[in-house]
């Protein structure tokens, strides 16, 4: 299983996007979108392996888009304004998918699965639109000043999924979407302290400006990375803060479907262990990257497994 998809050529002049015109049909959209699900050794393919048959692909469609737009903002070989063109091309391309309630004629597959999903669960443009604005803003903004400013982000890059999730599983509360952000934006801080050298190659850091103020940490020591007294004070403070919003969105667990607690259950675990691998290593993230090791991987599988079975009971009961 490798960890990139290997999408195909973009290009600028004119705009096209690797994969318009490609798997036309809805049986073809689908299954494309589930080898890009399964070209990916995630949290979210541990979470997959027990999600329900009836519900699986859709998660797989919303997961090919989301891995799509996220390269495209990453990955494409352009600068950023090349990657903006890739981006508007997207979302136009969502725009027309959407047209009509999910009725338009969208070039690219992924966005052809997606009318399915939305169509059948009734999910709104919104979502998507806000994952795909995130995607524009990392390539127009590097960094954060205050703490207020990087949810903000989050709410556009980490918490649509989260809601696409509870739209997929019945959910449509916004009580429900609330509590959701707290964990979606709590895996979004894992990912962003578990990534800080690979994010300061590219100049980028999610590191509030307001947290460096408070330990006294200049960019110019920044830019050594290295763990000092300061960089280890700061990063234990934000490690903090995810893990006070795992903690606070876990009481979605007992308030929605079993199938759909188990999803969160081990997408809080996923992102939990991170923090714990940082904690490991006394919070030096430039040396070494955090990681979750494959024994840790098999604990939250046979978890899973377990979990599963339970809320396949509930299910059953209810």
């Amino acid at each position: 299983m490798s960890e990139k998809f290997e999408w195909g050529d973009h290009s600028l002049e004119p705009v096209h996007l690797a994969g318009w015109g490609e798997h036309q049909t809805a049986v073809e959209a689908q299954a494309y979108c589930s080898k890009i699900a399964n070209a990916h050794y995630e949290n979210f393919i541990i979470v997959n392996k027990f999600t329900p048959k009836d519900i699986k692909q859709h998660i797989e469609n919303i997961y090919a888009f989301c891995r799509y737009g996220d390269d495209l903002g990453d990955e494409a070989p352009f600068d950023a304004e090349g990657r903006l063109k890739l981006l508007q091309a997207w979302e136009d391309d969502l725009e027309e998918a959407a047209r009509e309630e999910w009725n338009g004629n969208p070039r690219h597959p992924i966005l052809k699965a997606i009318q399915i999903t939305s169509r059948k669960y009734n999910i709104p443009h919104l979502p998507y639109w806000k994952l795909i604005q995130a995607f524009k803003m990392d390539q127009k903004k590097n960094r954060y000043s205050t703490w207020e400013e990087l949810k903000k982000y989050c709410s556009y890059s980490a918490d649509p999924v989260g809601h696409l999730f509870l739209y997929v599983y019945g959910h449509d509360e916004e009580e429900l979407r609330l509590i959701s952000d707290n964990t979606c934006t709590a895996l979004q801080l894992a990912n962003h302290w578990q990534d800080v050298a690979r994010d300061w190659a590219e100049n980028r850091s999610y590191i509030p400006q307001e947290t460096m103020d408070k330990y006294g940490l200049t960019w110019e020591q920044y830019g050594e990375c290295v763990a000092t007294d300061s960089w280890v004070n700061v990063l234990r403070d934000e490690v903090i803060r995810a893990q006070e919003l795992f903690d606070a969105g876990k009481i979605l667990w007992q308030r929605v479907n079993p199938h759909l607690a188990v999803d969160l259950m081990m997408f809080t675990k996923g992102g939990e262990a991170i923090l714990k691998s940082i904690r490991k290593q006394r919070y030096d993230t430039w040396t070494k990257r955090p990681t979750v090791s494959k024994f840790k991987h098999i604990i939250l599988l046979f978890r899973a497994k377990r979990a599963w079975a339970r809320a396949e009971k509930s299910a059953r009961r209810a």
